[in-house]
């Protein structure tokens, strides 16, 4: 037999004898193949818990944070951590087959691996519905759940066409509100998004979501001062240009806290002014939906709905 043929043959065999990947998910740092379908998974990401609940497909452990509403259940589930750190023994005790890291843990990527296959998502916030809809029919295709999930996101697309229908040609800003500090969100930053979901022109120009995030300054140095300044400016100039509406997410309301936006804006001697406040054109967004939570299936048609209810 000539060389040729001979490697033909081999690959031939090696193809009918290596077996296809029971389980195969593609997410933002590659793939996962598993044997066998993941049947005990952790997640600490509660967007991906958002929409694995909503797939019906069961999730062992969770990180320590209030559950409510359709995710009330996972009070009950077991704590691997917190969003920002995971807990290792519980985690190596309970032996998962597939984990999914959060925005907040993705340092602790390389030590999850060491435990279990572990997949990240990332949501861009400037085509921020593009990697919804990407993220969640990836999600959805490796637990051959892409048909419920189509269906999902068909209805979230739906609200969100009305919502950019209603709101065509107006404006708006999203204020992140924390406690007497009110900080505004362009497009790029991190609740961009806002504007993409309803259909709204931003009163202040796109920010590259890429650049690099300078990091905090400490309370009282030079820095934190000219940073002070700079958002007291941006504000002003929000304030200027009177906004359809302002979004408000109300940070220190989290978890049932004290919610103290609406009273923070009353007193803004720029914002009290504007005449989105004065004419009720305020959208409190729900802080653990969006601060928390975020792109799951069910918690991204909730957000849509309410916003929608509010400004058709």
């Amino acid at each position: 037999m000539k060389l040729s043929s001979l490697l033909v043959s081999m690959c031939a065999a090696l193809s009918v004898t290596l077996p296809a990947a029971a389980f195969e998910l593609t997410h933002n740092e590659g793939t996962v193949k598993l044997p066998s379908a993941a049947s005990k998974i952790v997640t600490f990401d509660l967007s991906v818990l958002d929409s694995l609940n909503t797939l019906d497909v069961a999730v062992a452990g969770v990180p320590k944070s209030t559950y409510e509403g359709s995710l009330a259940k996972f009070n009950d589930a077991t704590v691997v951590g917190t969003l920002f750190e995971p807990d290792y023994p519980v985690l190596e005790k309970l032996n998962p087959d597939l984990i999914f890291a959060g925005g907040r843990s993705q340092k602790a990527i390389p030590k999850l691996q060491e435990i279990a296959p572990t997949a990240s998502f990332n949501s861009d916030p400037s085509a921020f519905l593009d990697s919804f809809r990407r993220n969640n029919l990836a999600l959805a295709q490796a637990f051959q759940k892409k048909d419920q999930a189509q269906k999902a996101v068909d209805a979230i697309d739906k609200d969100v066409e009305a919502l950019q229908n209603a709101n065509k040609g107006k404006t708006a800003a999203f204020l992140f509100v924390v406690r007497d500090n009110v900080i505004a969100h362009a497009p790029g930053d991190r609740f961009g998004y806002a504007y993409e979901l309803a259909g709204l022109q931003s009163v202040l120009p796109a920010k590259d979501p890429k650049a690099p995030v300078a990091p905090r300054p400490e309370p009282g140095s030079p820095e934190a001062k000219a940073a002070a300044a700079d958002r007291a400016q941006t504000i002003a100039s929000v304030s200027k240009a009177e906004p359809d509406w302002l979004i408000v997410l109300d940070r220190g309301a989290i978890n049932g806290a004290e919610k103290t936006a609406a009273n923070t804006l009353a007193k803004h001697p720029q914002l009290s002014q504007t005449k989105a406040f004065k004419e009720g054109r305020v959208f409190y967004t729900d802080p653990n939906g969006w601060y928390v939570i975020g792109g799951g299936l069910t918690n991204l048609k909730k957000i849509t709905e309410s916003m929608l209810a509010a400004m058709k």
